[in-house]
């Protein structure tokens, strides 16, 4: 029988060796000041309000700041906030690329989801970084694309961060101005609170109308 402290060095030995296998460490080990970019977004499944792309630019001089840093789906809302405002206090450079849901609607969920990504990572590409994106392929030649790349790149997983804290801040805002759909919590995805509001008011300017969210 496996006792409770084999669990724990178990799970211990795994942590170990998944932060030992991010990509970075290898590309650091190498060359310690090679520049790192990685991109993802966030909100492409939401009924209502933008997707949103990220890029960061790390290198080995940034690892201090980034001891916490992992999926962003694994953290807390609150863990993610303290890395975003960490990171807004380094001289990490980030950029954060939005496609707003009427851009959405007339270009379609793959084409934004494209737009943001490319667009955040050009402005940070000089030409001799390593580019990495979570797991979608984009128009640009030199990026390599991870399936499940929050979990085996520190940039990635950084730039989710980056992503989700910025788009779940501003659907906060935008629930004081429609404090029916509860975007507060549900960030506008499609949760049954905000199923329920949309049947009983209708869509607002923030909803993508091409998602045919109305019941017929």
């Amino acid at each position: 029988m496996i006792t409770w402290l084999e669990r724990l060095f178990t799970k211990y030995i795994h942590f170990k060796t998944s932060k030992n296998l991010m990509i970075e460490n290898t590309i650091w080990a190498e060359n310690p000041n090679q520049y790192v970019i990685g991109a993802d977004e966030v909100g492409r499944g939401c009924f209502a309000g933008p997707i949103v792309g990220c890029a960061v630019k790390i290198n080995l001089k940034d690892k201090d700041h980034l001891s916490d840093v992992k999926d962003s789906k694994k953290l807390t809302s609150k863990k993610r906030e303290n890395i975003f405002n960490v990171v807004r206090n380094t001289d990490i450079v980030y950029v954060i690329s939005i496609c707003d849901n009427k851009q959405i609607d007339k270009y379609g969920i793959q084409k934004a989801n494209n737009v943001v990504l490319t667009d955040s990572i050009q402005k940070l590409d000089t030409g001799s970084e390593k580019i990495y994106v979570d797991h979608f392929n984009i128009d640009l030649l030199n990026v390599t694309s991870l399936t499940r790349g929050e979990d085996k790149s520190i940039a990635i997983a950084l730039a989710s961060i980056m992503a989700k804290v910025s788009r779940d801040n501003y659907m906060v805002k935008m629930s004081e101005k429609y404090p029916e759909y509860d975007f507060a919590n549900n960030k506008g995805y499609g949760t049954l609170k905000h199923r329920q509001a949309i049947q009983k008011y209708g869509l607002t300017d923030l909803h993508r109308t091409s998602f045919n969210l109305m019941p017929r």
